[in-house]
């Protein structure tokens, strides 16, 4: 993320779903609010409500988006390396693209973190297909 916003036509970033900054990533995070990004844990993102967060968004824009598996709870994504309990739900995610691509374009999107080896009911890579194929259903539904 620091890379991307090191560029000069990244005009913005959301990070959205943070829990865990531990002290050695500390000085990440601190640099990426000073380099302006927007970084919402999800009890924030709760707080706020899709909507909420959606405002904190700017419309009209065109949006890459990055999913990163780790972000859902691990009740539903336990195949991921760096599992913490208090994130996302399914239909949260869905509900926040859903109106990412009602208010702009998603021009891209990666889904990054699924580890098979480590969830041998196979739900974790389902999940991340299922979000994935909705993120291209909403992309095209709403252009």
């Amino acid at each position: 993320m620091r890379r991307a916003a090191e560029k000069p036509y990244v005009t913005g970033l959301s990070q959205i779903g943070i829990r865990n900054v531990s002290s050695t990533a500390r000085d990440g995070y601190v640099d990426a609010r000073e380099m302006g990004s927007d970084i919402q844990s999800v009890r924030q993102f709760r707080k706020l409500g899709v909507e909420g967060m959606l405002d904190r968004i700017p419309e009209a824009a065109r949006y890459y988006l990055t999913i990163d598996i780790d972000a859902f709870d691990p009740s539903i994504a336990p195949g991921t390396g760096t599992p913490s309990h208090g994130g996302f739900i399914y239909y949260e995610v869905l509900e926040l693209i859903d109106g990412l691509a009602r208010r702009g374009s998603i021009v891209g999107v990666d889904l990054v973190e699924v580890a098979p080896d480590y969830d041998p009911t196979g739900c974790t890579s389902t999940l991340a297909a299922q979000v994935l194929m909705n993120t291209i259903g909403r992309i095209l539904y709403h252009r």
